[in-house]
């Protein structure tokens, strides 16, 4: 991102483009709301409809989206008469607009949608339409037809209008709408309430008189909707008083203040594509967090699900429900936007900690067993089609302590820890002593992988290697957080030390399970993930595991496998197979006009806004080819670096900015080097590792990592988060 209103910062430019499905328009969402762009479903951050496996995001009518059509007294037929069309998703202003020119009349017809990324319980629709003064005095009056197509009536809601009047003098209505089921009654005695509030009804089309000696007609809808009734009707009355200009510019001055002050990358080199596709990834990553800064207060967050907020009642969109997706493939970008995202994002599951406990118990199991599948009650909500699914994979609970570490190690803020991630870790680290079975060493039977082509079997290593670094970081949090007795800190360590890690001495790999067959064909990232990112083997084996997972791995996977190997391969300096596994992660997910991302390859059928895949390829970028990373280093933080690449036709990458502790970096990489530069508050320090020198830094640091240097460790030695 250049800061300028640049082709880095757009989406869907050039006349005449339109994606054959319009299931790949752009998604649009504030963190409370979200649409797709000319869909039939808006949805709610949090409203679920639903029981148990059918419970899936809760459809509202999209009633923002409205379409104008061109009229004069003889009819609308002029409507078709346009000279040419664009479409463009504007990144940097968080909008999507398209426009008809009108040649022959010398008139243009804009039309702007989005959810305001400030006043975040609103949904707008903008009209502008415009003329040469000397070409249309030479024609007949027009007028503008506004006209919904909401799609068909909510199967997920009971509305009701409860009120006709006016506010600041423009018409409104004010709906009621109540779900129909709740998921688990336990959990959830009542169902969803939320009120919808309009600007001014639309159920009959708008007409707008547009007499010829008027150059300029602009309009707007607003849409508000919100659990309170409350907070709707204050949210529109607030956005009354700002002209449309005024209130675009508040939606658009909020995301420069992100792209500006908090992230975002800027690809330099004959790579134009390439930085549309990384910036529209981070655009729709991130506009499905809540906003950071709202009119109103935000309610809790509800987690992020593979394809957002702006979808979720189809089985394609996974219903809105959020699985390890949050926290192995999307945290780690998120993290990079702002902390508080990443927080909200761990919330979600410390708020739930009531409906994990009770997944363990219905299992039979103690501690906490987060549900494959989670939605509003944290219970579990997987598909009826594949309840066992839910039963077998059970390494999503220790990924959520991977993630609670990985956090850990770049905010080095103990207070969270201690808040926050030592209760669940302690829970988590509980259930896994209560699902395993031990001898003379432990294992987890009947269990499930990554890899879902392989269901009850023994021993994944994935999950043997991601529980074992989730019963380490409960013994290191404990010791920091808790009284707990050592005999508790023991059994949790004694797992750790005897959960066994297959490994074929003589191929020198690790077999995926217990039982695998030598060339049986695997569905996705699975074994290799024990490079990165969990950093648990990185020797010659993991090599051998890149290796052969690369030829039994089917081409049809989804998108951040290939990325996955692409991390993996730079780790181990094997940078042709790394470009080609980076090319591979996006070349064939990404739909061209506004870089939307599928699940699945182009032609097959799958998920649309595909955040999970965005997530890697992301990461394969940031911490692959820039050799970042953060560990826990004992008790503090360590941000590590080592030497840097780049993707082909990329001279630099520039990152602004990662935060470390409570420093604010601007860090950049080519393939001769790396430099990241860190400024923090005057009560904290850092110090430098480098082969056998060690330096204090201060608060600040400027350092550079050359090609053929040795890596570079730097630790938090005091902080203002731990104080």
């Amino acid at each position: 991102m250049n800061g300028t209103n640049s082709d880095l910062i757009l989406a869907g430019y050039g006349y005449g483009y339109w994606p054959l499905d319009l299931n790949f328009m752009p998604s649009l969402s504030n963190g409370h709301l979200g649409y797709t762009v000319f869909g039939n479903a808006v949805f709610m951050n949090g409203v679920y409809n639903g029981a148990g496996g059918d419970s899936r995001r809760a459809r509202i009518p999209n009633w923002i989206n409205i379409t104008a059509e061109l009229c004069n007294p003889t009819g609308c037929q002029i409507s078709n008469d346009f000279t040419d069309i664009s479409y463009e998703m504007d990144l940097r202003g968080g909008y999507f607009r398209y426009k008809k020119n009108y040649e022959s009349l010398g008139l243009t017809l804009e039309q702007r949608t989005y959810p305001h990324r400030y006043y975040n319980r609103a949904l707008i629709y903008e009209v502008l339409a415009y003329r040469q003064t000397s070409v249309a005095l030479t024609h007949d009056t027009q007028y503008l037809k506004l006209s919904q197509q909401p799609g068909n009536a909510s199967d997920a809601f009971n509305f009701v209008v409860l009120n006709n009047g006016s506010v600041a003098l423009e018409d409104y209505r004010l709906l009621r709408g109540v779900t129909k089921v709740v998921e688990l009654k336990e959990f959830q005695p009542n169902p969803h309430e939320i009120y919808v509030l309009f600007s001014e009804s639309l159920e009959q089309p708008l007409i707008l008189n547009w007499p010829t000696w008027q150059t300029e007609l602009r309009h707007r809808i607003i849409i508000c909707i919100d659990r309170q009734q409350s907070v709707v009707r204050k949210e529109l009355q607030d956005m009354l008083q700002l002209t449309p200009a005024a209130l675009l510019q508040s939606h658009v001055d909020a995301w420069t203040d992100f792209w500006d002050k908090q992230f975002s990358i800027e690809i330099i080199g004959n790579a134009l594509e390439l930085s549309r596709i990384v910036n529209a990834g981070i655009f729709y990553m991130a506009s499905s967090l809540p906003t950071l800064s709202s009119n109103q207060a935000n309610g809790p967050y509800y987690g992020q699900s593979p394809t957002g907020l702006a979808r979720g009642n189809l089985d394609a969109d996974y219903e809105g429900h959020n699985f390890w997706d949050t926290e192995i493939w999307m945290l780690p970008v998120i993290t990079q936007f702002n902390f508080e995202f990443a927080k909200q994002l761990l919330d979600y599951r410390y708020n739930h900690l009531k409906g994990a406990r009770y997944n363990a118990q219905a299992m039979g199991n103690q501690g906490a067993r987060f549900p494959w599948e989670s939605a509003f009650t944290g219970t579990e909500v997987i598909n009826p089609c594949c309840l066992e699914i839910a039963q077998q994979e059970i390494h999503i609970s220790p990924d959520i302590s991977f993630g609670l570490q990985k956090f850990f190690a770049q905010s080095n803020d103990y207070a969270w820890l201690c808040q926050r991630a030592w209760p669940i870790a302690a829970e988590v680290a509980e259930f896994l002593v209560s699902r395993s079975t031990c001898e003379e060493t432990c294992h987890f039977y009947n269990i499930m992988g990554p890899d879902e082509d392989h269901s009850n079997v023994d021993d994944n290593v994935y999950t043997n290697a991601v529980a074992k670094i989730a019963l380490d970081f409960a013994v290191w949090a404990g010791s920091n957080c808790s009284n707990s007795s050592a005999e508790l800190f023991e059994k949790w360590q004694q797992l750790r030390d005897k959960l066994i890690i297959l490994h074929d001495v003589k191929l020198d790999y690790h077999p995926q399970h217990s039982g695998y067959k030598l060339n049986e064909t695997v569905k996705q990232a699975d074994t290799i993930l024990l490079g990165y990112p969990l950093q648990f083997d990185t020797s010659a084996t993991h090599l051998n595991d890149l290796q052969y997972y690369a030829n039994v791995t089917r081409a049809s996977g989804p998108a951040m496998t290939w990325s996955m190997f692409a991390a993996n391969y730079l780790s181990t300096n094997q940078s042709s197979r790394a470009h080609e596994y980076f090319a591979r992660g996006y070349q064939n997910y990404v739909h061209k006009e506004f870089k939307v991302w599928s699940e699945v390859p182009i032609g097959y059928k799958g998920s649309a806004n595909f955040l999970t895949g965005i997530g890697g390829f992301l990461q394969s970028l940031i911490f692959g080819y820039g050799g970042l990373s953060f560990a826990r280093a004992g008790d503090t933080s360590q941000m590590q670096l080592s030497t840097p690449n780049v993707p082909p036709e990329v001279q630099q990458v520039l990152i602004r900015y990662i935060q470390f502790a409570q420093s604010k970096c601007f860090w950049s990489f080519k393939y001769n080097s790396s430099n990241m530069i860190c400024t923090g508050p005057a009560n904290q320090s850092f110090e430098l590792l480098q082969g056998n020198q060690r330096k204090l830094l201060g608060n600040r640091f400027n350092v550079t990592l050359n090609r053929g240097d040795a890596a570079m460790y730097i630790n938090v030695l005091s902080s203002a988060v731990r104080e």
